[in-house]
């Protein structure tokens, strides 16, 4: 009996003294966290200005280059900058880190805004609520009559097209990839339209295929694969994204028809610059998102000052292409 007795104390002992270190140890992680969060409160408040950044959460070279912009123009803008990220597939969450700076009473704010959001809303609601709001993104908003960041898709589109059917004329047939973010016809959509609006100019061209990307890694070569599948027709790619162009690109290498498929992609990044500069991707229209991100940095101190809301601002893009030209 008395083994038995000691038996079950040990037993209990062991397991009281297991319990006690668990707990010590969530005790510490919980510090280390509380401390973090108070670093990160010292830093804020060390600066004039606490702008938070809500953007989807993707490893597109446009967001990329935007959220780089932000963080160049912050420091001299005396604002400390807190960046908050959504999943592509889940674009409603964006709301509650919209509800989150509103409630929090942060100074500003400044959110990818696509073009079917209600931009008009929110703007009222900063203002009501004294945070200074600032939509970027590539097309304004219904609505948005002054002070949208953005890279015109429409100017994108057309330039694209109009490269396409300068190379292949009225034999072009043309598979346009448009970007996941939006959902709307692509009729209604201003890359589509930019497109289409070139290939006016040159009797026989067409566009033939039309497809949104999905979120997701491989979205680029699944979406181009399909559509080269379906269409074989087709002979030129237009890509909205980085993460298509790229995907194209390596559809058209995995299947040997590099030189027959004339690709024109998006945005810029060390891949895409080497198969530019292989013949895979013709070219690429280059958004200047970093320049979308200080003209943002710069409207929320404008607005910080009770200045009025300046107009919107088509910040342009660039053309890159291989040695010699396209």
């Amino acid at each position: 009996m008395k083994k038995a007795a000691w038996i079950l104390a040990i037993f209990f002992g062991l397991a009281f003294l297991g319990a006690t270190l668990m707990n010590a140890g969530l005790i510490a992680r919980s510090r280390r966290a509380l401390a973090g969060g108070f670093r990160a409160r010292s830093a804020a408040e060390a600066a004039r200005y606490h702008l938070v950044v809500v953007l989807p959460d993707t490893d597109d070279s446009f967001f990329q280059g935007l959220l780089e912009g932000i963080r160049e123009s912050a420091g001299a803008a005396g604002s400390a900058v807190q960046v908050f990220r959504y999943p592509t597939s889940f674009p409603l969450e964006a709301e509650r880190y919209f509800e989150i700076a509103m409630r929090a009473k942060v100074d500003g704010l400044v959110m990818f805004t696509p073009k079917n959001d209600r931009a008009a809303d929110r703007m009222k609601r900063a203002a009501r609520d004294g945070v200074a709001f600032v939509p970027v993104g590539t097309d304004a908003p219904a609505g948005i009559a002054a002070g949208f960041i953005g890279s015109g898709s429409l100017q994108q589109g057309f330039e694209g097209g109009t490269r396409i059917c300068a190379a292949l004329g009225a034999s072009a047939r043309i598979g346009v990839i448009l970007p996941g973010t939006g959902s709307w016809e692509p009729a209604e959509e201003s890359l589509y339209r930019g497109v289409s609006s070139a290939v006016q100019a040159y009797p026989g061209a067409r566009i033939v295929a039309v497809a949104r990307a999905r979120p997701g890694i491989l979205s680029g070569e699944e979406t181009a694969s399909a559509m080269l599948h379906d269409h074989p027709e087709v002979n030129a790619l237009f890509c909205s994204s980085s993460r298509d162009t790229m995907g194209a690109a390596q559809v058209v290498i995995d299947t040997n028809r590099v030189g027959r498929i004339l690709i024109i992609g998006a945005d810029e990044t060390p891949e895409i610059r080497r198969y530019i500069d292989k013949g895979v991707i013709a070219a690429s229209i280059v958004r200047d998102s970093r320049r979308i991100g200080q003209e943002a940095v710069l409207s929320f101190t404008r607005l910080k000052a009770h200045e009025p809301v300046g107009p919107s601002l088509e910040a342009g893009f660039a053309v890159r292409t291989a040695k010699g030209g396209f």
